[in-house]
């Protein structure tokens, strides 16, 4: 909706709804003629004078009303005379005509009421023709604008502003009905003799109709013009919240206090400049095709540079001359005084919201893009994605008439001023965007200091600008200096001091301010008496200026007048008291941000705290900062900055600032050993005296005083920039700091990570350890102590990333409970433990597999850690991996023997690969190094430095030539392999990198990111050809087809997928792995995928069909049995052809114990646990000594020649026998010790008829060892006399095969689990059943009583566990986790813990009597979705911990997975946690304050 308010003498509204009708109120003051003002053509308003509302609305389709209405209401033809019959003829019939043509009955609704009135007065105006008064005019003007209202209340409905006068509008109508009905009924000599009253009275009628309609569009008016307000507020603050701009970079932000003494921005003196500003404004009102899209002005320092960009943007913001074609569309004022203006990355998104703020179809084109989060990235990319994009989207909808479209001026004043050379590198950036991507309709004024290398690179554009302050005429400068000074010192207008004056300060406006700054401060304020004065001391009558020569020198000018300010500060002082105030004030310059007097002195003295506040340190750097008031200053927050930059400059140049230089690595050195000076003596443990580990820091209202408290601004200062000085220093082996930086490792470092997080800048503490882990590196020989960093730097980053950051008790607790063992020697053992239960991902083996058969070809052993990547030389022979050993391995494949063992990586290696040739490898590590290496040798040929974070993955280009790596820092960098330089850096994802991969050719990269997405890059230009997106998780593997016409990804998703790399569609998504896919490859013909997944399976895919080819399974195999030790310590469990023993404390493996050649079916410990037993599939009965693992005996179950595989066995509870169950349907008995069999139990022929499988499934001894139960393949169970061998009884029941049986505790009953889903309870003394337990959705495998008989665990298909209580038949609780069938499950002795294996491959403890829970949360997109872990552990009352979802926690009651896959558990019992938080540090005589 549009809004014009046209001002006049007479109210006038015009306005077009969403309904597409232009309503036009009738002017309260008429024309002579009686006919309203309305507009024909239906036009809106001004440019102006009109407010855009909504994308939407901008976008409706607007039509004009009915012209023919409008036109004919606005024919008006004055009355020509004629006879007074002829005329009452005329008036009667209008008035008669009228009346007739009003409808009996009209509908109660606003719109049609007035579309019918409205109808009836033209039918009336086209009945009499042009025959009308101006009376009559008037109605048929009335009658007009009744129907355009009417078509626009159309279906409309009112907002509750627009109610009432809606309300009065229809009762106006309604009224007006029953009036214009009462006169429709008069007899006709009434109406011939009262005609002239009876029209008037119809005018009056409908003039009161009239002024309801204006009512009611003024007050809809004010409705749209509120809805405008609020959208464009609306619009306002998003783009606040997401662009988050610079608002002190904003030439309209208005500097006050302090700010204002920082900085002070004004224009030009009138009358200066006018050149240099005249030929600025001709070039940005030029809009001829020719002229520049860039002016660049640039100068020396104190050339007067930003003066003129300020002018410049006040004159095209709020003086702009009526000719001009431009308007501001935004500024950027960067200042080195401010943190936000001193960056360049606010730089961008400042501009393009003040330009969305200005260009309403730019705004919604930059929302429509949705690429907010491009703010967090480097110029290029916002320059790109905030700016060009947008612009080029929205440009074309402004209008095709390029002389019409609004054209929009940006300034960017002062790049010098941006930190570390970063304003060259955003000019350089700008320059070469805006060169590759014309922006018409923009134009860029942008000022800096010189730079002579941009200077060439931007001769090389055809559309720039540049102008060179110091190219103007010196006689021009100096006039205008004169005016500047004679406009600032009025009083010394005339005064022989003041030529001189302006002679010395020659060319440089810095010098002439910098004098007008001595002579007009703050405090106290000069008297024109003493400037004169003053500035005659500075320029006596008896001193030459200097000579002309020299003058012209910007540096020189600066020079001399900083050193005689300089002089006057340090005047008449001892050489004690100079060298003292000289280093305060080369702190104040060498800080890495501004600091206060106080912090200055405390990095500079050892004890600058003296007892007397008079004479401290902090007094003598206030007044250093008072006598040097004219170039330093303090701000609002008591911090100290110089006016410019050229100041520290000065004093950084030994040739330039003499006795008063600063040496700055010299004093870089001193400030790196006074961080560490003030940390040591400030750092402690638990520093803000935090009183629970259960607390967040958003609860703990008292945490922000505490901070406050315990880390004042020094403590801060030194915690955070430590690392900024060290890196500016040259390390030496002997250097002092390298023993600082190991002592600061000890435990220093644990609680200055504690610091920094309570000081919110966490994510510091990484690249900080990484800089002096490169210091040391760099310049000295102690390796160890390099490593030492990097690892503290790799728990630095494990620390920061921690959601459990909300809580810096938790944090650490949670971090130092979950991170390898890095300083845990400095832990008392009341830390909670998180440890690696079961095994971890692979075995550290390298397997070779055979595709056509699926088998394992060899298995290459020597790595003593995870294998992270393998490849292939391309003549097949040899195999390099890499491993979390921290070597690379070459592997003989013919033999299986280690080669080489190639070492030098400091952290796991990711990723290695063969060059073509074979006769070199390359490795990417964790320790951010990629390293070639000569594989004839061993030796490495070169090692590339540059990443920043960790590196994922490497590859070799088919031609060797080039080398492609990919790291966690988000960026792909390409080396020329021959020198082991940068030739690109490919930047654009948003997350890690995970893989990459080169095209056969060459010419192209394909990566794999953690943002979900795959990049394909032209290696020449480093440009992203292509993005692909389509998976839901991180990519973590990419690899190119052949022939290069297709990649191949795997991804966290658990999908493989098949890209066409021409349409970067998918082909085919390859489905079927239930975890993370690893790895994947094309095969040499193209047709087939291999992929590796973390469900540790190798998968061959058929691309065309989708389908699995082969799946081989050499990584897992399932676990059949499981039982508790007696006293719950240990676990043994059948896997595979192994026993596996393992302890429960620890979730590690104890023993391996093989021999068997068949599964192992069934295991059990003796009553004593001195001993195990075993059966499997190969027909054997093992008996091994638990503490050696060594076989004791081996019994062999034979029948007719045959061998029967054993299915259960178990021990008596004296230890002294043992029962087993075959597949030769028999129960055998044997002698523990001496390993013969006592007896065969053989039940009668016709129990056995049923019996279709023909093996015994499961036994048990009774515990007074006088019984056993077993049970067969058929549907009952078997209750044998031992002494006998005769069978007791026969339980029947089961409807199918009962596949476990087992005897409670006290021998009175039996439990047993069935094909049919259920369990029975079985009472032994009758043989009847006692209850059925149902619950379960497929067969129960496994049953146990616990030792108090009551309760019973039973294991299913379903994969679940059950615990039943034995006197209700319900079930207790299901647990869950399992992801195939559970076949054994086994109560410990306690009753407290449950052991069960699946086929999965693992066996779940759980244990009932957990005292934690796992929180849970719902998706945001989709709260009704199945919840998912947070990674917090919590109890009734509190928050324990954050164990990290990547751990692998087991959910609760499950407390351990044993498995070859990596999990995790926590123990608690004797963890010190809340209040007790403190006792896990252990102070020792280090001298360390424990706080």
């Amino acid at each position: 909706m549009k809004l014009r308010i046209r001002p006049s003498s007479s109210t006038d509204y015009t306005f077009t709804s969403t309904h597409g009708v232009t309503v036009a109120p009738e002017s309260s003051s008429q024309p002579d003629n009686g006919s309203p003002e309305l507009e024909r053509d239906g036009s809106t308003a001004p440019q102006h004078l009109t407010q855009e509302t909504s994308a939407a609305q901008t976008n409706e389709r607007v039509h004009k009303p009915d012209e023919s209405i409008a036109n004919s209401t606005l024919a008006a033809a004055s009355p020509t005379p004629s006879s007074a019959i002829d005329s009452l003829g005329v008036t009667l019939r209008f008035a008669q005509t009228l009346l007739k043509k009003l409808p009996d009955f009209v509908d109660g609704n606003p719109a049609k009421m007035a579309l019918s009135l409205a109808k009836a007065i033209i039918e009336t105006k086209d009945a009499v023709k042009d025959n009308m008064d101006s009376v009559e005019r008037r109605i048929i003007s009335t009658g007009a604008q009744l129907m355009i209202l009417g078509t626009a209340l159309k279906g409309r409905s009112s907002h509750s502003e627009e109610q009432a006068a809606m309300e009065e509008f229809e009762r106006t109508l309604k009224d007006a009905y029953e009036k214009l009905n009462r006169l429709k009924g008069g007899s006709l000599a009434r109406k011939i003799v009262d005609h002239e009253n009876e029209k008037s009275e119809i005018k009056a009628i409908l003039e009161s109709v009239n002024e309801a309609r204006i009512n009611l569009e003024l007050v809809t008016s004010i409705g749209v013009s509120r809805i405008a307000y609020a959208i464009e507020k609306d619009l306002k603050l998003t783009l606040l919240d997401r662009l988050k701009p610079s608002l002190i970079a904003d030439h309209k932000h208005y500097l006050v206090g302090r700010q204002r003494e920082a900085l002070r921005r004004a224009v030009c003196t009138p009358g200066t400049r006018v050149y240099i500003l005249g030929n600025i404004v001709e070039w940005a009102n030029d809009t001829s095709p020719e002229s520049q899209d860039i002016y660049w002005l640039f100068g020396p320092a104190g050339s007067g540079k930003s003066t003129i960009a300020y002018t410049v943007t006040r004159r095209f913001e709020l003086t702009a001359d009526d000719d001009d074609t431009i308007v501001l569309g935004g500024n950027f004022l960067c200042s080195r005084q401010f943190e936000e203006t001193r960056y360049e990355n606010a730089i961008v998104r400042t501009l393009v919201y003040h330009l969305a703020l200005k260009c309403k179809v730019f705004a919604d084109a930059l929302c429509r893009s949705g690429k907010f989060e491009t703010v967090h990235h480097d110029v290029r990319a916002q320059l790109e994605d905030l700016l060009v994009g947008p612009w080029r989207q929205s440009y074309p909808i402004m209008g095709n008439d390029s002389s019409s479209q609004r054209r929009y001026l940006v300034v960017i004043d002062a790049l010098d001023e941006i930190e570390q050379q970063g304003g060259s590198s955003f000019l350089r950036d700008l320059l070469d965007v805006i060169n590759d991507n014309p922006l018409p309709g923009l134009k860029f004024f942008v000022t800096s200091r010189p730079d002579t290398e941009l200077v060439k690179h931007v001769e090389s554009f055809d559309r720039k600008k540049i102008f060179r302050l110091q190219d103007v005429e010196k006689e021009k400068v100096q006039a205008d200096i004169e005016k500047y000074l004679e406009a600032s010192l009025p009083h010394c207008k005339g005064l022989n001091a003041m030529k001189s004056l302006l002679e010395f300060a020659g060319g440089s406006f810095i010098c002439a301010a910098t004098v007008v700054r001595h002579l007009t401060p703050t405090r106290p304020k000069l008297q024109p008496a003493e400037q004169k004065r003053l500035l005659g001391r500075m320029f006596p009558e008896t001193v030459t200026p200097q000579s002309p020569q020299l003058t012209s020198k910007a540096a020189f000018l600066l020079d001399t007048l900083y050193l005689r300010i300089l002089s006057d500060a340090f005047f008449d002082l001892e050489d004690e008291e100079f060298s003292m105030r000289l280093q305060i004030l080369h702190t104040f310059l060498c800080t890495s941000e501004p600091v206060s007097a106080s912090t200055a002195t405390k990095l500079v003295c050892d004890d600058p705290d003296e007892a007397d506040p008079a004479s401290s340190l902090t007094a003598v750097a206030d007044d250093v900062v008072s006598q040097l008031y004219a170039v330093i200053y303090t701000d609002g927050q008591q911090r100290i900055l110089s006016y410019h930059k050229s100041f520290s400059d000065f004093i950084f140049d030994p040739h330039r600032s003499k006795e008063y230089r600063c040496d700055l690595e010299a004093q870089h050195q001193l400030l790196t050993m006074a961080c560490f000076r003030v940390m040591n003596i400030g750092l402690k443990f638990n520093i803000a005296n935090i009183p629970t580990s259960f607390i967040l820091d958003s609860d703990n209202h008292g945490l922000p005083s505490q901070i406050e408290q315990n880390i004042p601004p020094a403590l801060s200062y030194s915690s955070r920039n430590w690392s900024h000085h060290l890196s500016n220093t040259t390390s030496t082996t002997s250097d002092p700091l390298v023993k600082t930086l190991a002592n600061f490792l000890q435990l220093r470092a644990l609680f200055w990570i504690e610091a920094m997080n309570l000081l919110d800048v966490r994510g510091m503490c990484d690249p900080m350890l990484r800089v002096a882990s490169n210091w040391v590196s760099k310049g000295t020989d102690h390796v160890a102590l390099a490593q030492q960093l990097a690892e503290a730097a790799s728990f630095a980053m494990y620390f920061s990333g921690s959601p459990a950051s909300t809580g810096t008790l938790s944090d650490m607790e949670s971090t130092l409970s979950t991170y390898p063992p890095f300083w845990h020697h400095w832990c008392a053992p009341e830390l909670p433990i998180v440890e690696s239960g079961g095994g971890k991902y692979g075995d550290h083996f390298v397997r070779v597999w055979n595709v056509s058969t699926g088998k394992v070809q060899s298995v290459l052993e020597g790595h003593t850690d995870l294998v992270g990547s393998v490849a292939f030389s391309s003549d097949g022979t040899r195999i390099v991996s890499g491993s979390g050993d921290k070597s690379v391995r070459v592997w003989d494949v013919s033999t299986g023997k280690v080669q080489s063992v190639l070492e030098g990586h400091t952290d796991q290696v990711a990723s290695v690969a063969f060059s073509s040739d074979g006769t070199r490898i390359v490795s990417g590590s964790g320790d951010q190094s990629v390293r070639v290496w000569d594989v004839s040798t061993g030796k490495v040929q070169s090692v590339l430095v540059g990443h920043t974070r960790y590196i994922n993955s490497v590859a070799f280009s088919s031609d060797g030539t080039l080398i492609a790596s990919g790291s966690g820092d988000k960026s792909v960098m390409v080396w020329d392999a021959s020198t082991g330089k940068v030739q690109s850096k490919l930047e654009g994802c948003t997350d890690w990198l995970g893989s990459v991969a080169f095209s056969s050719d060459g010419t192209r990269i394909v990566s794999g990111s953690d943002d979900k997405s795959l990049r394909v890059w032209d290696v020449s230009t480093g440009k992203v050809q292509s993005v692909l997106e389509g998976h839901r998780d991180d990519v973590n593997s990419v690899a190119f087809s052949s022939d290069d016409t297709h990649v191949v990804s795997g991804s966290d998703d658990k999908s493989v997928r098949v890209w066409d790399v021409s349409t970067g569609r998918v082909q085919s998504v390859l489905e079927g792995h239930t975890a993370w896919v690893r790895s994947v490859a094309f095969l040499s013909d193209g047709t087939r995928v291999v992929s590796g997944s973390d469900d540790q399976s190798v998968r061959v895919w058929d691309v065309s069909t989708g389908k699995v080819q082969r799946m081989q399974e050499g990584h897992r195999a399932g676990v059949w049995s499981v039982a508790f030790s007696s006293d719950g310590t240990r676990i043994v469990s059948g896997w595979g052809q192994s026993v596996r023993v393992w302890d429960v404390s620890t979730g590690k493996v104890q023993s391996v114990l093989e021999g068997h050649t068949g599964h192992v079916y069934s295991v059990a410990f003796s009553s004593d646990d001195t001993r195990i037993v075993s059966g499997a599939e190969d027909g054997y009965v093992r008996v091994w000594d638990a503490s050696t693992g060594k076989v004791q005996s081996m019994l062999w179950t034979q029948s007719h020649s045959r061998t029967a595989g054993v299915r259960s066995v178990a021990f008596s509870s004296d230890g002294t026998r043992i029962v087993s169950g075959s597949n030769d349907k028999y129960v055998s008995v044997w002698d523990a010790l001496t390993g013969k069999k006592l007896s065969v139990l053989k039940g009668r022929t016709e129990y056995l008829r049923e019996d279709r499988r023909q093996y015994v499934n499961s036994v048990a001894f009774s515990s007074d060892d006088t019984r056993i139960v077993s049970c067969s393949g058929g549907k009952s169970i078997w209750v044998w006399d031992v002494s006998t061998g005769k069978v007791q009884s026969v339980l029947e029941g089961h409807t199918q095969y009962v596949n476990s049986v087992a005897f409670s505790s006290d021998d009175t009953h039996i439990v047993s689990g069935s094909d049919d889903k259920t369990l029975r309870v079985w009472g032994v003394s009758t043989g009847k059943v006692q209850s059925v337990l149902e619950g379960h959705t497929a067969r129960v495998w496994s049953v146990a009583f616990s030792s108090d008989g009551a309760r019973i665990v039973s294991g299913s298909d379903d994969k679940s566990v059950r615990v039943w209580d034995v006197s209700t038949g319900r079930v207790q609780s299901v647990l869950e986790g399992h992801t195939a069938r559970v076949w054994s499950v086994a109560f410990s002795r306690d009753g407290t813990r449950i052991a069960s294996g699946s086929d999965d491959g693992s066996v779940r403890v759980s244990d009932l009597q957990v005292g934690y829970y796992m929180e849970q949360e719902a998706s945001d997109s989709n709260p009704d979705s199945t919840q998912t872990p947070t990674g917090w552990l919590l109890n009734e009352e509190n928050r324990i911990m954050f164990v990290p979802l990547s751990a692998n926690l087991p959910k609760p009651p499950c407390i351990l997975v044993l498995s070859n896959s990596p999990s995790s558990f926590v123990c608690l019992e004797k963890a010190a946690l809340g209040p007790q938080w403190h006792e896990c540090y252990l102070p020792v005589s280090t001298g360390v304050a424990s706080g």
